[in-house]
């Protein structure tokens, strides 16, 4: 796992961030670009120089990820004291954060680069220090694109085709930095991802990977957590250790209520063995979804033989009317399902999914001769009015039959 975008390296005193940095290492972490962010620091270059001297004692240990030192907004720079900036080896600098500087235009306003900005970028360059674009506006952005002699990088970032945002990269700005060899980091930070930040969860940060994997190299794609730089993050997501999995997902489809069904790829489609665990089928077993998904997190690697497809939530509506009733449902439905079950409240031991089909034995084996099948909308054990009547199992056997599991 790479993080393009760490802030813990100003945020933690060194007693804190060690530990932190170790613990990453286990979770995953192979490299992580741990920034400090200069817009509020009377004296920017005395910070980084003592960050600089806390890197070099780690450097090479492999307790630690490998740590590069990222330079964010640098308002400070000029012709002169940008050579004792290059003696300090940061890896990648940014010119800008969200406003203008005497550099360029940051995401929130509409300056272009200026003078300096353009001889500060060819002197970094020379240096072999990676420019940044992350912040830059998109007159910034393009000015740019149009003098630098590198790959074009943005450490964290989302996309503007799934929430419209300053700080996203239209579908434009993202071709032109696959196209120059560059990379990018997906930012874990709501404002960017929905509009609906309170709800912010896995599925949307999956939405975004998802638009960039069908029209882009995935390899390009990496995450730009922006851990310790954003207050709020999507629910369920707290350190590295819940996030190891996520660029390697996919939609497989959507449940009755438009929920998504997600994919968890752990290894190569490619390798000759290919393991599917399903979980959550039935909406009163939601505990194997947690305890995948719990799996999920410690799991580490499998042999390079071997690639494991996880979808831990096959029914997420009928889980949600099992573990929170039927507020969870749209009013529309309510009437109907609490008639199906007996005229109760009490949905703990429903099976079935939101039209009350058994997505258990809705499948084509056999389909309406088990012993307990019923046909009529039920809790439990109906068949549905046909075999994969339902989108669950439907998306399902779809996927099934494109991956062909050994």
């Amino acid at each position: 796992m790479i993080d393009l975008h760490n802030d813990a390296l100003l945020a933690l005193p060194p007693r804190k961030l060690l530990p932190y940095l170790r613990q990453a290492k286990k979770d995953g972490v192979d490299e992580i670009w741990l920034s400090v962010w200069t817009t509020e620091l009377k004296n920017p270059l005395a910070t980084i120089a003592r960050k600089r001297i806390l890197l070099d004692k780690i450097a090479g240990n492999p307790e630690y990820p490998l740590c590069r030192l990222h330079i964010e907004d640098a308002w400070f720079l000029n012709t002169k004291n940008v050579y004792r900036l290059i003696t300090l080896r940061p890896y990648s600098v940014g010119l800008t954060w969200n406003h203008a500087n005497n550099l360029a235009g940051g995401a929130h306003s509409k300056q272009g680069i200026t003078p300096l900005g353009y001889q500060i970028i060819q002197i970094l360059e020379k240096a072999g220090i990676q420019i940044d674009t992350a912040h830059l506006n998109r007159r910034s952005f393009w000015q740019f694109n149009r003098v630098t002699s590198r790959p074009l990088v943005c450490t964290h970032t989302a996309f503007n085709a799934i929430c419209r945002h300053p700080r996203n990269l239209t579908h434009r700005q993202i071709h032109a930095i696959v196209k120059s060899d560059g990379y990018l980091g997906l930012a874990l930070v709501p404002q960017f991802l929905t509009k609906n930040t309170i709800s912010c969860g896995v599925y949307n940060i999956i939405n975004h990977i998802n638009y960039f994997k069908h029209r882009f190299d995935t390899e390009k794609l990496f995450l730009g957590t922006d851990f310790y730089g954003t207050k709020l993050l999507p629910k369920e997501i707290n350190n590295y250790q819940d996030i190891k999995h996520l660029l390697y997902t996919d939609i497989i489809g959507y449940s009755v209520l438009k929920k998504p069904i997600i994919a968890y790829q752990i290894g190569k489609l490619t390798a000759p063995r290919r393991l599917l665990i399903t979980a959550g089928m039935h909406a009163r077993e939601w505990i194997t979804t947690l305890a995948i998904q719990s799996w999920l997190k410690q799991l580490k690697t499998v042999p390079h033989d071997l690639c494991i497809i996880v979808i831990p939530f096959c029914n997420p509506d009928g889980t949600n009317l099992a573990t929170n009733g039927l507020k969870a449902i749209p009013r529309h439905l309510q009437k109907k399902l609490y008639r199906i079950n007996n005229y109760s409240n009490d949905f703990s031991l429903w099976k079935a999914n939101a039209r009350a089909v058994d997505l258990n034995v809705n499948f084509n084996a056999n389909w309406g001769h088990g012993v307990s099948n019923i046909k009529f909308p039920a809790p439990a054990n109906y068949i549905g009015p046909k075999p994969h009547s339902e989108p669950e199992n439907h998306d399902l056997l779809r996927f099934i039959k494109k991956l062909s599991p050994t």
